[in-house]
C-alpha cells in the first residue's frame, strides 16, 4: 500500500468467503480460482429507482482459473493449461474448509462456533 516495490506479502493465500459460509475462490500471487456457484449480476438491467433496488439475475460461476497478472478481468480461464497450479489452490482451498467450513460443500469446518461462544474447553 505504501508503494514499496520490495514489499512481500505476508499470506499464501487469500480466501473469498460469500454470505453464509460460501467459499467462492481462492487467490495465490498472480493466481484466483473459482469454484462452481451462483452469484447475483445486474449486466444489462436498469437501475432501481424511487428507494427500490434493481431486480438481479441468477449467474452461475463455474470452475474456473485466471492469471491476474495477465488477464484482470478475469475473462480467460486457463485451468486446462494449468492443472498443477489448479490442483495447488484446490489444496489450499482444502485446508481452509477443514478450518473454516464451507457451505457450497456441505462441510463444518473444526474452527466454527455459534455466534457469541468463544472456541476452546
Amino acid at each position: 500500500f505504501a508503494g514499496d516495490s520490495s514489499a512481500k506479502n505476508p499470506h499464501d493465500a487469500y480466501y473469498f468467503y460469500y454470505g453464509r459460509n460460501e467459499l467462492q475462490a481462492v487467490r495465490s500471487g498472480d493466481w484466483k480460482l473459482f469454484f462452481p456457484h451462483t452469484a447475483r449480476s445486474l449486466r444489462g438491467k436498469p437501475p432501481g429507482a424511487d428507494g427500490k433496488p434493481a431486480n438481479y439475475d441468477a449467474l452461475p460461476v463455474g470452475h474456473g482459473l485466471y492469471n491476474l497478472r495477465d488477464d484482470l478481468g478475469e475473462t480467460k480461464n486457463v485451468a486446462a493449461e494449468n492443472p498443477e497450479i489448479v490442483k495447488r489452490l484446490e489444496a489450499l482451498a482444502e485446508q481452509a474448509r477443514e478450518d473454516m467450513g464451507d457451505k457450497l460443500t456441505n462441510r463444518i469446518g473444526k474452527a466454527t462456533r455459534e455466534p457469541g461462544r468463544a472456541v476452546g474447553p
